[in-house]
């Protein structure tokens, strides 16, 4: 199987650079991570714009957090054993069930910087900005990161796409806190 195009990097975009290398990462699976990518980030981001330095202050923002990243992953996984047919291209459960893993992990950084911020080695708002950062700018490195994996430079299309990912994202987000918080 050749190697990817860095043409569609964002559905094409694999989580590993031997998976691309030995081209273990079929197409469906790498869009499948890299919607669980978005997906978890955008909850995530959601979360963290609603917390407040009180919340900091007394660790609920990042049990919140925690929570969101780990329920969600397990609403995730519980869909997928419940609707999972081997017709999938030949994906096992398992398979599909590690390109999910991209929704737990979501919150780790924002986890750390607020459990920084409840433990006071950071101030509650710089907490906050941080992680809300760290998301945007995960959001941001996408493109370019899918294009060094494909092994092909990096482009301005390709900070492009993650710009227009990332204002995407604080939208639907956004959207998300005003409709849910």
């Amino acid at each position: 199987m050749p190697r990817p195009s860095a043409t569609g990097l964002l559905t094409r975009w694999p989580w590993t650079t031997s998976e691309i290398t030995s081209a273990a990462l079929p197409r469906q699976r790498a869009a499948s991570r890299v919607e669980s990518y978005i997906y978890g980030n955008i909850l995530v981001l959601a979360v963290v714009a609603a917390s407040t330095p009180a919340t900091v202050r007394n660790g609920e923002a990042a049990l919140l957090v925690v929570g969101t990243a780990v329920s969600t992953f397990a609403a995730h996984v519980l869909a997928l054993v419940v609707t999972h047919r081997t017709i999938d291209e030949g994906t096992s459960l398992q398979e599909s069930v590690r390109d999910s893993v991209p929704i737990a992990t979501s919150g780790l950084l924002p986890t750390v910087l607020l459990v920084a911020g409840w433990l006071d080695w950071l101030s509650p708002t710089v907490a906050v900005g941080v992680s809300l950062a760290s998301i945007v700018v995960r959001f941001v490195l996408l493109g370019s990161v899918a294009s060094y994996l494909d092994g092909e430079k990096n482009t301005w299309k390709n900070v492009l796409i993650g710009i227009s990912l990332a204002v995407a994202g604080v939208v639907v987000a956004a959207i998300k806190l005003v409709l849910t918080h």
